[in-house]
């Protein structure tokens, strides 16, 4: 017998879709170069299926509502509500429910700019009622443009003449579903390409870093599966063989494009077919060819069951960071994140971090492995949808039937998928997390960004001397006091060269005088001491500058802006961020390592702060001899927190990593960080002043900050500072 090669090729479009997508993928992962040279082609894809959907559903929209009976149009709205908000209910379930399972992990991170930036709310009205609906059509604004679709279908209804409009647009929309099943032929070579690219491109090393969250993302994709393919066999006369052919398509083309809405007009062919063929169903297949495009159009523009379930990304990020939401914080998370996921799943979880007060770059993570999470929250969509499409449908013919016994099957074996998922990913996780922390270490074994010799220490007996520019110069020596509690801007590290911020920008200095650096730890009263007597030339270590110290010592200028935050032992953050809502009946006492910082004006200003203007809060600002002092079990149980810098104080909470960094002041209470000058020479301080200018010029403090400071810096965000510059 002869076989023919074009026989073995399957009819069926959702045939033809699986096989290609098995092929894409067996590209991709064999033969990855040849794979890349398919990215045009899909690339070429997506752009045209894009330009197809829009113009197909705004018709189906239209003619779909307009020609709906009202009684229709009030049975799909009824039963289209109650079972989006069941589909919401499950999505919901999964995020508060499955982060329990995650172990519990050591963790602190550096600084980052997003400390400071507060959440901007997600403006519904905007993404609904823009100002232009033709601006709407270019942005891809698809909940405005379904709005205002289905408004006008809506208002067709009660037009006498409705008919003459509808036999046109009729016409219109038969044009467009004949441009749709051209492109459909298309589609599984598109995903050929897409899965090809998709698997060429694949780091597993990225993976493992987010391993955690792929299996949250794993375990609510089987339950909800699950779930949502029990429900539809308990409720549906429906077989699973019919609920395959229905989901398979649109399932391959989502997958492996990511993208949901280029596959919804063929979601809607293959409903159609699936329901048309069933034999109760054969005299209404009109009717429900008539409602399935507008029920699918109206579900994607609000928020999808996929949606709602990637917001598991918000508890996953704060447990990352060692800063576990429990189950009652989830929820209420959930409350402001599913109206706003509309927006897009970047502008939603921004903005949830921002509330939730946790650290903007976690948004790496998502970035990191995108496609993966797209592509969960996009085939979960689906499933939704398709789900919202057959309930409904077939509730408005009244033709749910109940079956307990496949409802039972599908939750128990729901159930047992989670638990033993679930007990699998934490025993791995508890495994492959071990001793996994390590970014005291990783501060710890930062260098300096300037090359050169560790600096000399200064001879036990300090001699008094001549304070002065040209006196330096003489000597061939700057005489440095550095705060022994500076870190980071002063510090030892692992092993035990000084190093730190002000060390780097103080060799700097000495290569500009083209003198020696010698230096000498000490706490910060003994250093204005010795600057009082002429022992030392400069004292630095991250100290601020404040009217008291200014009538004591020359400060040089400002060489970088800081903003006063608090360093909380882990146990207190919840007494801390709650302060305004219920404030302790005793005072809240604030460990403060530098007293002239210590005023009541600024007792005043935390009180303002973190009481919300309420008068019941009580503050006492305490001096103690060092920062190091806090960290101490004793006086931890003292303090309920200590008072620092976000710049600084985030690699103390680095070291010590029960501790949280919190920000409770924003960018509302700031200082600057200077040099202490002994002596009055004009002349050494006006070389001070404008060698700082002219570095802060150059980029060196910037370079400085993100090389000691912000260590979660894009390395492509630099800012040009060569360390081998002339002059220095």
């Amino acid at each position: 017998m002869i076989v023919r090669p074009f026989s073995l090729w399957p009819r069926q479009i959702g045939n033809q879709c699986l096989l290609l997508l098995i092929a894409g993928v067996l590209v991709g992962l064999l033969a990855p170069t040849a794979a890349l040279a398919l990215k045009p082609l899909g690339l070429a894809f997506l752009q045209a299926s894009q330009i197809v959907v829009m113009p197909f559903l705004i018709c189906e929209l239209v003619v779909g509502f307009g020609g709906l009976g009202s009684g229709s149009l009030r049975r799909l709205l009824r039963g289209g509500v109650v079972v989006l908000l069941g589909l919401w209910l499950l999505g919901g379930l999964m995020v508060v429910l499955l982060p329990q399972l995650l172990p519990p992990l050591l963790y602190s991170g550096f600084f980052h700019a997003g400390l400071f930036q507060q959440p901007q709310g997600t403006d519904l009205l905007r993404t609904y009622l823009p100002d232009n609906i033709f601006a709407a059509l270019a942005a891809d604004n698809f909940p405005a443009v379904v709005l205002f679709s289905s408004v006008l279908g809506i208002l067709l209804q009660g037009m006498d003449n409705r008919q003459e409009l509808l036999r046109v647009l009729e016409v219109v929309r038969q044009l467009f579903g004949r441009l749709n099943s051209l492109m459909a032929r298309a589609v599984p070579f598109g995903i050929f390409a897409l899965s090809a690219v998709t698997f060429a491109t694949l780091d597993l090393t990225q993976l493992v870093k987010i391993q955690a969250f792929l299996f949250l993302c794993l375990i609510a994709f089987v339950v909800l599966s699950v779930l949502l393919a029990g429900l539809v066999l308990a409720l549906t006369p429906l077989s699973a063989a019919g609920l395959w052919r229905i989901i398979r398509g649109p399932l391959a083309l989502t997958a492996s494009s990511g993208n949901l809405l280029i596959a919804l007009p063929l979601l809607v062919e293959s409903l159609r077919q699936e329901l048309s063929q069933l034999p109760d169903q054969a005299d209404r297949a009109e009717e429900l060819a008539a409602e399935l495009a507008p029920l699918i159009s109206l579900g994607y523009s609000l928020p999808t069951l996929g949606q709602v379930a990637s917001l598991i990304f918000l508890p996953f990020a704060a447990w990352y960071v060692d800063r576990p939401m429990g189950m009652g914080a989830t929820a209420r998370m959930l409350l402001t994140g599913i109206p706003a996921s509309v927006a897009g799943l970047k502008s939603v979880i921004r903005q949830e971090l921002l509330r939730q007060e946790l650290p903007l770059p976690l948004l790496k993570l998502i970035y990191l492995n995108g496609d993966w999470l797209y592509r969960f929250e996009k085939v979960l969509s689906l499933e939704g949808l398709v789900v919202l499409a057959l309930l409904v449908s077939f509730a408005s013919a009244r033709s749910l039937r109940l079956r307990p016994l496949r409802l039972i099957v599908s939750s128990l074996l729901a159930s047992a998928l989670a638990f033993g998922l679930g007990a699998a990913a934490r025993a791995s996780l508890n495994i492959t997390l071990k001793d996994s922390y390590r970014n005291d270490r990783r501060l710890m074994a930062l260098q300096p960004l300037l090359p050169g010799p560790a600096p000399q220490a200064l001879p036990a007996a300090l001699r008094p001397g001549p304070v002065s520019l040209a006196a330096i110069r003489q000597r061939g020596v700057l005489r440095l006091g550095v705060r022994s509690d500076g870190l980071p801007w002063a510090f030892r590290n692992a092993s035990g060269r000084l190093v730190g911020f002000d060390i780097d920008m103080a060799e700097g200095l000495a290569r500009s005088l083209r003198v020696r650096l010698q230096v000498v730890e000490l706490p910060l009263a003994e250093l204005e001491a010795l600057l009082d007597q002429g022992r030392i030339d400069l004292a630095v270590g991250g100290i601020q500058s404040s009217p008291q110290r200014a009538i004591r010592h020359h400060v040089s200028l400002g060489y970088e802006s800081v903003h006063l935050a608090l360093i909380v032992p882990d146990g207190k953050v919840g007494l801390i961020q709650n302060l305004a809502a219920n404030p302790p009946s005793r005072p809240l006492r604030i460990a403060v390592a530098d007293p002239q910082l210590i005023s009541a004006s600024l007792r005043d200003r935390i009180k303002e702060e973190l009481g919300g203007g309420k008068g019941s809060l009580r503050i006492q600002l305490v001096s103690v001899a060092g920062k190091q002092t806090f960290f101490s079990t004793s006086s931890q149980a003292g303090f309920d927190a200590l008072m620092t810098t976000a710049e600084g104080g985030s690699a103390w909470s680095v070291l010590h990593p029960r501790t949280t960094l919190l920000a409770s002041f924003g960018d509302r209470l700031t200082g600057e960080l200077v040099m202490l000058v002994a002596g009055d020479d004009p002349n050494l301080n006006a070389y001070l002043d404008a060698w700082i200018s002219q570095e802060q010029g150059r980029g060196l403090m910037g370079s400085l900050f993100e090389h000691w400071i912000d260590l979660d810096a894009d390395p492509q965000r630099r800012h040009g500072f060569r360390p081998q510059d002339p002059g220095l």
